[in-house]
């Protein structure tokens, strides 16, 4: 549809455009919202005894002989039913259309009419005042003529036809088509995969698609539904593609690219343009095709709906334009808000997330990392602060400062092709944030004798770096907050020496702050794509690293400074490594959960001595064979 109400999923945080009429609901914007950050939430009262008792509206004259199409998301706790409906607001005359029942999960409701008949209707929406005192939920609300979908280039992406063109290439536990009612496409169908007991990689549950001509210049975008019944994990990969396991941000709002997408007991839709994340048809192919891939997780079922394949050249062209600010819909003046009031919402927004996260948390917790990552690597500056923002795209382009004007509004200059490493805190709030950030922890704190900490990274590699943080430490104290702890995550490798390490905890003794490792791994370094199987000598060298750092943090912070030590992640096994140290072997326990030689590197440390010395490996069994005597 040519959607024509610009605050249909209300992200700006209000209910601008919508009216209401009856007089006996209420309307706020809350978060969150259906797979975003608002919707809108409208609360009956105790007097609604009729339909037309609580109606929201959009102003919009229809035309006669025109077809028009709607649809949006809702959801009630009190399973009611909504009514999508037309309406002239003197007459009351109008166009009445489906009617939704909508209960806990967010439901798709969604039709078309002909406006045939001319009854001046100005407005359309919804009526809900059946039910006193319910609560409706509604997101991207969307009404406009209807318009000819781009031709699907995907054969049988309905199932419609079974599992014609679809071959399963690794059944599982089975792969089929069956009936299903209340599906996102409408026509009941959907493709049904069961992992098998054993199943543990992606390929053990896997089914190709139709082969599809490729289109060299072109921009594919792909498109689907899917849900399991239990927490689920699914990918795609290609082929005649020039990348056949790309990352992709497969919902658009996970927080980087991924390998893979999780899916749970709601429907989510996976979509993406291919050719925004740098892959593209092979030169000389002349087919291409994907496979769904589901065998992460054994005994797990999935459901596959409403397969679409699109060529959308022209909308991510114009998309792109938008972004960049060439182009904006006519019409639309956007309203700066000063420095101040920015600031303001900011400075909200940061007590509200602070307060409602430790208050969720309570007691249970006696120590926060308040600020994470503060000191843009390689310029030693605070992130945010004098246009540094610590995040650049995959080509080298940095983040850029904000640009806002009231003909194209507010754009980010996100660089980041991950879309989560941007910093506009210190952009917007100056260095006063990270104290009014203490601030708010302190105030909100459950218990008052929680620890609050700074944490960073390189700071053994980078005396620079660690000297900023320093400086951005003293920075709060001296401004009105109060720092108790440093954290230090030292991710390393193995050719770390003990004069970087060395140098590195005396400096932050000095600082007379608690101070902890928060993330310590020991990497051996893998070129991208391979797999490492360390040596014997390899695994020494990694205790040896072990042993010496915690041994250098024991000797060089004084006792009453020493907070914690934390390892990053268990053991070595590759579920534990797809996003983090790929192909890598970093950890104290092997890929299949046995000690390596790094863990006694640990133990050592910890007792002072060669623990080897006094113990054997079946020393446990004396003290567990002891204790049992003397029960």
């Amino acid at each position: 549809m040519a959607n024509i109400i610009t605050n249909s999923d209300f992200e700006n945080g209000t209910r601008t455009g919508w009216t209401g009429d009856g007089g006996h609901y209420t309307m706020t914007v809350v978060s969150p919202g259906h797979d975003s950050n608002y919707a809108a939430k409208l609360e009956c009262d105790d007097q609604t005894s009729a339909n037309y008792d609580c109606q929201l509206w959009w102003d919009f004259n229809l035309e006669e002989g025109k077809t028009y199409a709607y649809r949006f998301w809702a959801k009630s706790p009190d399973n009611i039913q909504v009514q999508f409906l037309g309406q002239n607001s003197s007459s009351y005359d109008g166009v009445y259309c489906d009617v939704f029942t909508v209960g806990n999960d967010w439901t798709l409701c969604e039709g078309s009419f002909v406006y045939e008949q001319s009854k001046d209707v100005n407005r359309i929406g919804i009526q809900f005042g059946n039910y006193k005192n319910a609560v409706l939920y509604i997101d991207d609300f969307e009404f406009g003529e209807k318009t000819e979908a781009p031709a699907g280039l995907c054969p049988n992406g309905d199932f419609s036809k079974g599992m014609e063109g679809w071959t399963a290439q690794n059944e599982g536990a089975g792969v089929s088509v069956i009936d299903m009612d209340g599906t996102p496409s409408g026509n009941n169908k959907v493709m049904k995969l069961i992992s098998s007991a054993d199943s543990k990689e992606a390929y053990d549950l896997q089914v190709l698609s139709p082969d599809m001509p490729t289109m060299p210049g072109s921009k594919v975008e792909i498109s689907f539904f899917v849900k399991s019944e239990g927490t689920g994990k699914g990918r795609l990969t290609f082929k005649g593609m020039t990348n056949e396991w790309p990352w992709i941000n497969w919902t658009g709002n996970q927080s980087s690219w991924a390998e893979a997408f999780e899916t749970s007991a709601e429907w989510t839709q996976i979509k993406f343009v291919m050719q925004d994340y740098s892959f593209d048809f092979t030169e000389g192919e002349s087919m291409w095709n994907f496979n769904l891939e589901f065998g992460y997780i054994p005994d797990m079922t999935y459901y596959i709906d409403n397969i679409v394949v699109t060529d959308v050249t022209e909308q991510s062209a114009a998309k792109t334009a938008s972004r960049s600010g060439v182009s904006r819909a006519s019409g639309i003046t956007f309203i700066p808000k000063s420095a101040e009031e920015k600031k303001a919402i900011l400075l909200d927004a940061m007590e509200t997330w602070i307060k409602d996260v430790m208050t969720h948390m309570g007691d249970r917790v006696d120590a926060w990392d308040v600020i994470n990552e503060p000191i843009a690597d390689g310029y030693n500056k605070w992130r945010g602060i004098d246009n540094i923002f610590g995040s650049s795209a995959n080509d080298g382009t940095p983040d850029s400062a904000p640009v806002e004007t009231e003909e194209g509004g507010l754009n980010l200059n996100w660089a980041s092709d991950a879309g989560n490493q941007h910093w506009y805190w210190g952009y917007y709030l100056g260095k006063d944030y990270a104290v009014k950030a203490f601030e708010f922890a302190r105030k909100h704190a459950p218990n008052p004798d929680v620890k609050l900490f700074v944490n960073d990274y390189n700071l053994e590699t980078s005396p620079g770096k660690l000297a900023a943080l320093i400086d951005f430490v003293n920075y709060i104290d001296n401004n009105g907050a109060h720092v108790d702890g440093i954290g230090t995550q030292m991710h390393v490798n193995i050719g770390i020496t003990k004069e970087q390490v060395d140098a590195m905890f005396q400096t932050l003794a000095a600082t007379g702050k608690l101070i902890r490792i928060t993330e310590l791994d020991i990497a051996f370094g893998v070129e991208e794509g391979k797999d490492i199987t360390p040596s014997a000598e390899q695994l020494i060298q990694q205790s040896e690293a072990y042993k010496m750092i915690l041994t250098s943090y024991l000797t060089n912070i004084p006792k009453e400074q020493q907070s914690s030590i934390t390892l990053w992640s268990l053991s070595d096994n590759k579920k534990e490594h797809e996003y983090w140290l790929k192909g890598d072997a970093p950890n104290i326990f092997d890929k299949d959960y046995a000690r390596k030689v790094a863990y006694k590197g640990v133990c050592d440390a910890l007792a002072g001595f060669d623990i080897g010395a006094e113990f054997s490996g079946d020393a446990w069994k004396d003290l567990y064979q002891k204790e049992e005597t003397e029960e």
